[in-house]
């Protein structure tokens, strides 16, 4: 039995790994973006 981990395996982890954290920022990012705070500031036109 190998004492080390093959060089290759540990990569595929690492690549693997920053694959996943990568597709998961943005959907934790989501709920951060600032909302406009009126409807002038979002573009809302309401006529009266």
């Amino acid at each position: 039995m190998k004492r080390k981990p093959d060089l290759m395996v540990v990569l595929m982890a690492v690549f693997g790994i920053s694959v996943v954290v990568t597709l998961m920022l943005p959907m934790a990012a989501n709920d951060t973006v600032a909302a406009p705070a009126s409807g002038l500031q979002a573009g809302v036109i309401i006529n009266q």
